[in-house]
């Protein structure tokens, strides 16, 4: 029981850190102080076009991050009744793909260019869902 309790905990603390960092990304006028060390131009330096293209990224990545959360967090309500195997291992894939995608897509910008994404709160994200699919799986 304490286990479950465990594992339920660590799946929704991940999907609401990942709610979170979309619903950041949706909302922001301009791009994040990363971006600016990344390009190495302010943001009204930027053409409008590249703008546009920036704030679209953004979007389409808080969606990802949004659908996810939400989709994670109504999987494990569904898991803490029924407790099928494939809805803990449903959480664990989704919720990778999205982080592993995301710190991959972050590694890029930190090897190439002067910006530090926060690939540390994704990290916490997936470490946290890999040992609430343990703790849900054998709890």
């Amino acid at each position: 029981m304490m286990m479950e309790l465990i594992g339920t905990i660590f799946t929704f603390i991940a999907a609401g850190l990942a709610f979170l960092f979309g619903l950041i990304y949706l909302t922001k006028p301009k791009f994040m102080n990363y971006h600016k060390m990344a390009v190495q131009e302010d943001w009204n330096e930027l053409k409008p076009e590249m703008r546009t293209l920036i704030t679209a990224l953004m979007r389409a990545l808080s969606s990802g991050f949004l659908s996810v959360s939400i989709s994670l967090g109504l999987l494990q309500l569904r898991f803490n009744v029924v407790h099928d195997q494939w809805i803990a291992l449903t959480i664990l894939v989704m919720g990778s793909i999205l982080a592993l995608g995301s710190i991959y897509a972050m590694l890029i910008i930190r090897t190439r260019t002067a910006g530090r994404p926060p690939i540390t709160i994704v990290g916490v994200i997936f470490i946290l869902l890999v040992a609430g699919y343990f703790f849900n799986l054998y709890g």
